[in-house]
Formats: C-alpha cells, sequence, structure tokens
C-alpha cells in the first residue's frame, strides 16, 4: 500500500511536525560563530555554517571559546548562551557534547596539575587570580555556579574538604590568605580586575560585615563600582595607610616599603607593581610614581643616596629583579648604570645587586653579611678587602655605609670583644650599652652572656638584626636586648623562664624560685633582707623550705626576712649562696648558716640538729 503525501499544511503528523520545528528552532539555536546575539554577547556560539567548529576554538590549554564564553557571561550579567546547546548544566545538552573532561581537550580535563597537593602551585588558583577573560574568577563561575557553591556537573568551591578546606566558605584558601614568600597562596597577585567576584562577600555597604574586618577610613560613594582600592570594600580610596607618601625631606613610609625583601609577599618593589603595574606607570589604579617622584623610576632622583633616600643601605636583594629592568648590565652600554662591574656576569646570570648583573661587581658581598668574613675583619684585612666600598665612620663618600653606623661605640678594628657596641658586660645607660644588672649576673659562678642570651651572639643573623642601625632596617633595632634563656634555669614549676619586655622582669627563674625578678636596668635584692623574694614555703621550687619545724615557726612568727634571720645567720648565708645556680641542689648546706652573732640560736649541733635558743629551751629540729 502506498502512503498518501500530505503537505505541511496538513497537520496529520503532529509529532513529527513537532520534532522538525524542534530541529529548526535548534539550528536557529545554534547559529553561526559570527552571530551576535542580545545583551551584549561578544559570540553566540562556535558553529559554523559548514557545521564544523571553528579554527583554535578548542585546544588542550582553553582555545578561543574559553575568552569568548568568560565575556560572554559577563556581558549577559551572569547568564550564558552556552547553555543553549550544551545544557543548562553544560553536561550536553542538545548539542550531546559536554563541557566536562572531554578528551578533545575541554576544560581541565587534559591540563595536568588543574589541582595538586597542597602547598605545590594549584593551576586553578593562578587562573583564578588573572584579570577576566579565559581565566579569572568570573570565569569559574560559569560551571560552578553564580555563588561558587557548585553545580550538578561541577563541584563547589565552598566547604570543600578535598579542595580548599572543610567549613571554608569562600573560593580560595582559608585566612590569613597571606601566605609568605614565593607563595601562590595570597590575595596580594589576585589582578583587581576580579574586584566585583570578591565583593560579594567582602563588600563594605556601610554595615558591619565578617568578611571585611578593615573598614576602609573613606568607605566608598553608595553606587561606586566593586574595586579594590575604591572604599567599596576593606582598602580605602587611597589604598595606602595614613601619612603614606609624607612632605620631603621626611621618611617616607612607602619607600621603607618598597625596599623591603621583594620575596617576601606584602613588600618590596614587586608588592607596588600590583597595582601601579609592572613598569610602575599607573597599573589598575591608574596613579604613576613617575608623578611624584619627579623621575622616570620608582625611586628619587639620581644621585639616589641620603639618608633615608638610599639605596645602598636599605634596599634589601630580593628586589634586583626590579632594579634590573632599567640598571642592568648585558655587556652593551646602559645609560642607567654608569657604574660597569669589573667582572660582568655570564649571560643568563639571575639579577641580583653584587653578582655583576648590575652595578656592583662579584667581590661584594650579600645584604645581610652576618657571616664570620664579617666579624673576623681587623684592622689588617680592612684595606684591602672592605675600604674601596666602606669607612669606619663618617664622613664618607663611599657606595657602602659607615662601619660606625652600626657600631656606635667605636671602631670595630679598634674596640674588639664586642666593645664596638657595648662593654662586655654593658655598663652604660643607652642601648644596646645599658648596665642594669649584668655585671652582678656574669660575677656568678657559670653564668655568662650565653646564659640569658643563647644563639644570639656575635655573627648570628638575630644579633645582626638587633645591632642593625641602617636607615630602614633600624626597626629591628630595638631596646632591650633580645633573649634566649638556657633551660637548665628554668623553675621547677611554672614553665620556661622569660623576659617581658615592657617591664625588665624575668618570670620562672630557677634561681629567683620560680617568682618575679626586680626591675633588670633598675631594681636590685639584697639577699640579707629579701629572702621570701625567692624563697617560698613548700615544694613548689628547687629552692623551697619546707623541712622540720619551718612552718610552725613561720606560724608564730609570720613570713618574712626578718623571721628567717632569727636562726640564718647572713654573714656565713652569702659564702655559697650562688656557687651552683645551674643545677637544682642547695648551694651548701643550709644547717652552715645557723647561729652565730646577728641570730637568737646560742648552740646548734648539726649531727643531732638540736639548738638552744634565747626564746625557748634545747630542741631537736
Amino acid at each position: 500500500m502506498i502512503s498518501k503525501t500530505h503537505s505541511f499544511r496538513d497537520p496529520r503528523n503532529p509529532i513529527g511536525v513537532l520534532i522538525l520545528l524542534a530541529a529548526f528552532a535548534a539550528a536557529a539555536g545554534c547559529s553561526t560563530a559570527n552571530t551576535t546575539g542580545g545583551g551584549g554577547d561578544v559570540v553566540v556560539n562556535h558553529v559554523s555554517e559548514s557545521g564544523n567548529s571553528v579554527p583554535g576554538w578548542v585546544t588542550p590549554t582553553g582555545g578561543s571559546h574559553a575568552n569568548s564564553a568568560t565575556m560572554n557571561y559577563i556581558a549577559n550579567g551572569g547568564s550564558s548562551s552556552c547553555t543553549e546547546c550544551h545544557g543548562s548544566d553544560l553536561a550536553g545538552g542538545i548539542s550531546r557534547v559536554s563541557c566536562f573532561g572531554n578528551p578533545a581537550g575541554c576544560h581541565h580535563g587534559p591540563i595536568a596539575g588543574w589541582v595538586a597537593t597542597s602547598p605545590a602551585t594549584q593551576n586553578h588558583g593562578v587562573s583564578a587570580k588573572k584579570a577576566p577573560g579565559s581565566p579569572g574568577f568570573v570565569s569559574c563561575k560559569i560551571c560552578h555556579g553564580s555563588n561558587l557553591a557548585g553545580t550538578t556537573s561541577a563541584p563547589s568551591c565552598l566547604n570543600n574538604a578535598a579542595c580548599h578546606g572543610s567549613g571554608v566558605v569562600s573560593p580560595h584558601p582559608r585566612k590569613p590568605w597571606r601566605a609568605g614568600a614565593g607563595s601562590l597562596y595570597d590575595h596580594v597577585t589576585t589582578d583587581n580586575a576580579n574586584a566585583s567576584v570578591c565583593y560579594d562577600c567582602h563588600a563594605y555597604k556601610g554595615t558591619a560585615n565578617p568578611n571585611n574586618p578593615h573598614v576602609p577610613p573613606t568607605p566608598a560613594p553608595t553606587g561606586t563600582a566593586p574595586g579594590c582600592f575604591n572604599g567599596t570594600m576593606c582598602h580605602n580610596a587611597a589604598g595606602h595607610p595614613a601619612g603614606w607618601a609624607a612632605t620631603a625631606p621626611a621618611d617616607q613610609p612607602h619607600g621603607d616599603s618598597a625596599k623591603k625583601d621583594g620575596t617576601v609577599s606584602g613588600q618590596g618593589f614587586p608588592y607596588c607593581q600590583t597595582c601601579h603595574g609592572a613598569n610602575f606607570a599607573g597599573g589598575s589604579v591608574n596613579e604613576s610614581c613617575f608623578t611624584c617622584h619627579l623621575v622616570n623610576a620608582p625611586h628619587s632622583p639620581k644621585p639616589w643616596r641620603g639618608s633615608p633616600y638610599t639605596h645602598t643601605t636599605t634596599v634589601e636583594a630580593g628586589n634586583a629583579p626590579v632594579c634590573y629592568t632599567c640598571h642592568a648590565y648585558t655587556g652593551t652600554p646602559n645609560p642607567r648604570n654608569p657604574h660597569v662591574p669589573p667582572t660582568p656576569a655570564p649571560a643568563g646570570t639571575a639579577p641580583g645587586c653584587f653578582n655583576g648583573t648590575m652595578c656592583h661587581n662579584e667581590a661584594s658581598h650579600a645584604v645581610p653579611f652576618n657571616t664570620t668574613v664579617h666579624t673576623s675583619v681587623t684592622s689588617t684585612t680592612f684595606p684591602g678587602s672592605c675600604s674601596a666600598c666602606h669607612d669606619v665612620s663618617s664622613p664618607s663618600t663611599k657606595v657602602g655605609p659607615v662601619c660606625q653606623t652600626c657600631h656606635v661605640a667605636a671602631s670595630p678594628l679598634t674596640a674588639l670583644s664586642c666593645t664596638s657596641c657595648h662593654v662586655n658586660p654593658p655598663a652604660g645607660g643607652t642601648y644596646p650599652n645599658v648596665a642594669g644588672a649584668h655585671a652582678v649576673h656574669v660575677a656568678f659562678n657559670g653564668v655568662s652572656c650565653n646564659t640569658c642570651h643563647n644563639g644570639l651572639g656575635s655573627g648570628t643573623l638575630a644579633h645582626y638584626d638587633r645591632g642593625n642601625a641602617r636607615p630602614g632596617k633600624d626597626a629591628l633595632r630595638v631596646a632591650p636586648g633580645d633573649t634566649a634563656f638556657l633551660a637548665t634555669y628554668d623553675a621547677e614549676t611554672g614553665g620556661s623562664i622569660s623576659f617581658n619586655s615592657s617591664a625588665f622582669t624575668c618570670s620562672n627563674a630557677s634561681c629567683h624560685g620560680g617568682q618575679t625578678t626586680p626591675n633588670w636596668q633598675t631594681g636590685a635584692l639584697d639577699v640579707t633582707t629579701q629572702c621570701t623574694n625567692c624563697h617560698v614555703s613548700g615544694t613548689s621550687q628547687y629552692n623551697s623550705y619546707n623541712s622540720g619545724q619551718h612552718t610552725r615557726h613561720l606560724n608564730d612568727f609570720g613570713t618574712s626576712a626578718t623571721t628567717c634571720k632569727y636562726c640564718h645567720n647572713t654573714a656565713t648565708l652569702a659564702v655559697n649562696h650562688f656557687t651552683a645556680l645551674a643545677t637544682s641542689a642547695m648551694e651548701g648546706p643550709a644547717s652552715a648558716t645557723i647561729g652565730g652573732a646577728g641570730t637568737l640560736v646560742t648552740t646548734w649541733n648539726p649531727v643531732t640538729k638540736s639548738c638552744t635558743p634565747t626564746c625557748h629551751s634545747a630542741e631537736t629540729w
């Protein structure tokens, strides 16, 4: 039987017509790659008139489709035209091509190390922090949802124990998101163009926001577009603390910060580049460094010598790659590097201040220079090794700081054994030569500088930093001196011995019976009148008293030095009192101090431990 042909106008097969219409609709929805849609679309889709994908649309690293999809998503205010063909969950849709895990090169499946084991580099994090386009935070939203809480096809970025950590309700690692030198887990390297996504959680709208503890000093007017440094989130309109740029010739806090070690997160010239651009000409904040410095450089005009605007004593070596962009020596004349190093570095040498890649030769030294090569310099070796760059004292026109910048007491070539900074032991009234109780303590048997300053001696970095008086570094040079106690002197109970740098007192020192000491600089102890400042009744400390009839006598006469001296002779006390402070043993037998002039004991027998005092008849202790 031959079927009769029907016109399309005759709806005798409505289901077939609907299928055909759906196909037309699909074809209309998946129009050509050159088709632009409403709402400011960049590209609606990638299907050409021949039915093939446009060249370069899909590659193992994202291709041109990633940038188009992201910009399209932004233009449409948070919706994607990709869903027309690939489905609302982007898992296939009418195209039957999923956006996930496609071996042909879609999305993150083919990218090795997209999510790595911490603390390795996280490629997805590096990508997310870049400017919107193929990367950027907003591109994450296309698949992971507008709130980044996940979809049926993509996992949540929030509270994900396998990724950012359980309980972390953010698309970034848990706070503080400032992870230190060389780390990629730091928000300061996030491109500011991602501000609109950060704003979702960190907005400041005039009310308290637990995700924004840093309320900007100058909040932005209502309606201001989100930005990192315009008062809409954490940072104020200026982006820096008050006084960041002072009136010359005052010290410039921003300059001090810029000259710090650039390998440490949040400081150094690289930190300035985050906002002011790689060339310091404006960057994302559109604020050039040259406007203020009046010179085409991120530093003051030459000669850049003169405190505090000097590079010779304050710029850390970690900034070398930034300095290299202008001051490189590559074998050809460079007007910004008049000091061609005597021994230029081999091609490919990493930028450094003292390795022949810029101004200084290889004979120079690292900064900080706290090795024995520095501490062992003598008046004989100084002329040949140091004098080309340094003078001992001011005035000086040489490239390096004078020795007495740090060695404030005298020339280190003539004042030896610590005395170029302080007497040994310190005997003055000004840091670092503050006398305090130094002389009293080092006179005790076994006590030395190392007892209280263990591992902080000459040649250590801690000692170098604490004594460094160079401009920009003297924030480390704070009184009183640094302390690190030997555990030998820890009290029996109460914890480790420690020093309170505000009250100038020690706590938990065994030689003080675990009790707080007098002020180190102004206090004093008289062993003949202040027994209870170091000795307590009971068994809590090594030098506690608890034998015999101590408790009975204290109950009768009270706890005081006067009571102690009823039986103990202070004239004989001092003979052995401080002879073994580094041990838990009593320094000499306590019985040797009983009786004699000034006490109430007329006779004392140490063998039978019996005495005849004036206050009662003979008794056995």
